[in-house]
């Protein structure tokens, strides 16, 4: 895991080093976007003008919506979408371990996927999908008990946590909280010897209101270009974090981007037409359709509580473990 303020000091030295053409505007926000038809061009050679809060004004050949999941871009472009809303939240958090750790975890639970994401430093990153009742009683637990109640995630039982998460419900002090969930992991410390190779280290503490959440759906996009725009990014694809591979999906769109445009204009095209879009079109589009499908049935498939499924579900797992050719491929895939 990078964290954002180191990602964006990166790419500011980057283009401090090489973007002597780059201009950048600060505190300012897109205030709004329309098409200007400038005298000596036609209607279908209309450019975007960005108007920004500082009342500057852009022209551009092409605009790029890298604005996220709610993209002005977007709405410009009026590409439409089509949404599944997964009935849970993400809760995130920043957590300090006890111990250095380089290693990602994650669990499937009844309630939803827990997953532990390694800093620098002996801290983490916790992303855990939840129900709302169960998001908000996380939320306002003291820092203390959340803390063990994230230990006891990775190890105990879904009945066992249910039980702590109810003792929680009902106002018990933070000391009583820890006192029991303290007690069933020594227990089952005790019954699984060796267990803890595969298992997060330990939380030792919360960083002060680093808790929050935010609603977890899929977004699809009817495509990633429309006449001088082209979108990237969660602006042209939204998806479960269970896999975390929203960033190296952006990714990848701007690496394809990049390269399609640069080809244009070796070639003498013109960068913002259809016809050079619709090359990074067809390269991304069903490559980010494909990992949202994946990444949702593999979603519906953990989150099922029927008997068969849940079998089934274990003797893949296990069959999976047992093949490690097919394994590092798909670590190398979800990495790559």
């Amino acid at each position: 895991m990078i964290e954002t303020k180191n990602l964006v000091g990166g790419l500011l030295r980057a283009l401090n080093r090489n973007g002597h053409r780059v201009d950048i505007f600060e505190r300012a926000r897109v205030a709004d976007i329309e098409l200007l038809r400038t005298e000596g061009l036609s209607a279908a050679s209309e450019w975007p003008v960005v108007t920004l809060s500082t009342e500057q004004k852009l022209r551009t050949r092409l605009l790029v919506g890298a604005d996220g999941a709610s993209s002005l871009v977007r709405k410009h472009a009026q590409i439409g979408t089509y949404s599944n809303k997964y009935s849970q939240y993400g809760l995130v958090a920043t957590l300090c371990l006890e111990q250095l750790n380089q290693t990602a975890f994650q669990r499937f639970l009844p309630s939803g996927p827990i997953a532990l994401l390694p800093f620098p430093g002996g801290f983490a990153n916790l992303v855990w999908s939840l129900d709302a009742e169960l998001v908000q009683l996380l939320k306002t637990v003291p820092e203390d008990a959340f803390a063990c109640l994230v230990n006891a995630a990775f190890r105990l039982s879904p009945p066992e946590l249910e039980y702590l998460y109810g003792l929680a419900r009902a106002g018990a002090s933070v000391g009583e909280i820890k006192a029991e969930a303290e007690w069933r992991l020594r227990i089952y410390a005790a019954n699984n010897t060796g267990a803890e190779r595969w298992l997060p280290p330990n939380i030792a503490a919360t960083s002060p209101k680093s808790r929050t959440s935010f609603p977890l759906h899929m977004r699809v996009v009817d495509r990633l270009i429309a006449d001088r725009v082209a979108l990237v990014g969660d602006a042209g694809h939204v998806m479960h974090p269970l896999a975390g591979q929203g960033l190296n999906m952006g990714l990848e769109d701007v690496q394809c981007l990049a390269a399609v445009i640069e080809q244009a204009v070796l070639a003498g095209e013109d960068m913002g037409t259809l016809a050079v879009l619709g090359r990074y079109n067809k390269q991304r589009y069903a490559r980010n359709l494909a990992m949202q499908g994946v990444v949702d049935k593999i979603w519906h498939v953990f989150s099922a509580s029927a008997s068969p499924i849940a079998k089934t579900r274990s003797l893949a797992m296990g069959a999976l473990d047992n093949l490690p050719s097919i394994k590092r491929r798909l670590v190398r895939d979800m990495m790559s």
